[in-house]
């Protein structure tokens, strides 16, 4: 069905699979080699390479993603029973829309399917056709980015780039974002224009320092959403030296590890995409292993997805309900916290029939959120609720 959307993984790279411990992912992952499309009827994850950069005109290699296989293949299984499939190469298109269409196409039928693509980019201009793929699944679509920037303006906004596609995601009509995030932003970095408009469009954003001071801060953002794009650049150089724009500060390996296990164990997240790696700088394939350790995270929470998203059935057994009036009006805020996981949810309605009611209008949020809105400080994210539903 796909086979001629891509280029098998080479043979150098498959004779190296064959060697590999009976136990690591490598040694069972369902690669296409050759001739042999792997079969993905019951996969439960399709690993997807894009080697197109020409969103931000840098240079890659040919076979850029060898030390990256290499790498991913070599660890060893969780105790998990996902089945894993790999693609190999997506082949460049004549234009980079023509590459924008063939990952599209994939993305929305591995959806359809419920296959969880992992796309390895490449810029992250690739995030706008990620997107379009979920148009026809979805009224509304939460996207989330781990990103040192915000993307959304540039000089030239005619041409989408790795620097702007946010804005060209935001402009397209009809528009079915309802959501954005960016967790570790760093300020230095962005325009003021671009904070002062998701400000405006109540979107949420995170500094860096705020995310390394307690990562644990990230879950509920991860848990409210769609589709996770990670740019490598957010990733300090010292840890993440191989992408295209590095920089001495950013999250450490660690947090990108545990970002990415929250994504895994998050009940909405559908999609992943890993970019902005360039192996030509990949020192000791540093970024190459790193790469594939964030991946073996979010497939240890993709083992751990527990589905205890608040729903009209569930509410009532496996809820604990407390309502905090709000200071000053006649709105109170209703918190829910599970039994079996201690997560925590917010709403500003009280009742509530229907499971497309609790999808929109129930909010993950954490412990913290709940102290501060008791005591009358209000979080951005519980703020962002007041402001949406204030006349």
């Amino acid at each position: 069905m796909f086979a001629n959307y891509f280029d098998p993984i080479s043979g150098n790279l498959a004779s190296f699979k064959k060697q590999l411990n009976s136990n690591t992912i490598g040694y069972h992952i369902d690669c296409y080699t050759d001739n042999n499309f792997p079969d993905f009827d019951n996969a439960d994850v399709a690993l997807i390479v894009v080697p197109d950069n020409r969103g931000s005109q840098m240079p890659f290699e040919l076979d850029s993603y060898s030390n990256f296989r290499k790498a991913f293949y070599s660890l060893f299984r969780g105790i998990w029973k996902l089945r894993l499939v790999d693609f190999g190469d997506l082949k460049s298109g004549a234009d980079v829309k023509d590459t924008y269409f063939a990952l599209n196409d994939i993305v929305s039928s591995l959806l359809s399917q419920s296959i969880f693509p992992i796309i390895l980019g490449g810029t992250q201009d690739l995030v706008f056709p990620i997107y379009q793929s979920y148009e026809s699944f979805t009224k509304g679509i939460n996207l989330l980015c781990v990103d040192s920037r915000f993307d959304l303006i540039n000089e030239d906004m005619h041409a989408m780039s790795s620097r702007n596609f946010l804005g060209h995601i935001i402009k397209q009509e009809p528009n079915h974002l309802s959501h954005f995030i960016n967790l570790a932003y760093q300020s230095y970095l962005c325009q003021n224009d671009e904070s002062h408009l998701l400000e405006k469009m109540l979107f949420e954003t995170c500094r860096l320092g705020n995310v390394r001071d307690n990562i644990k801060e990230a879950e509920p953002y991860l848990r409210n959403s769609d589709i996770v794009a990670i740019d490598l650049s957010s990733i300090k150089q010292s840890d993440a030296p191989a992408t295209t724009s590095p920089s001495p500060n950013g999250l450490e390996a660690h947090h990108a590890c545990i970002i990415s296990r929250y994504a895994g164990m998050s009940d909405r997240v559908s999609s992943m995409g890993i970019f902005e790696y360039q192996s030509i700088l990949d020192q000791n394939s540093q970024t190459a292993n790193l790469i594939g350790q964030i991946i073996w995270y979010f497939l240890e929470g993709l083992s751990l997805r527990i589905r205890d998203y608040p729903n009209a059935s569930n509410i009532n057994a496996n809820y604990q309900k407390y309502l905090i009036p709000v200071k000053d009006s006649d709105l109170q805020f209703v918190f829910y916290k599970s039994k079996i996981t201690g997560r925590w949810w917010v709403s500003s309605s009280i009742d509530l029939q229907e499971d497309s009611n609790f999808q929109e209008q129930v909010v993950p949020c954490s412990y913290e959120d709940y102290l501060k809105t008791t005591s009358g400080d209000l979080p951005k994210r519980i703020y962002r609720i007041l402001k949406r539903i204030s006349p």
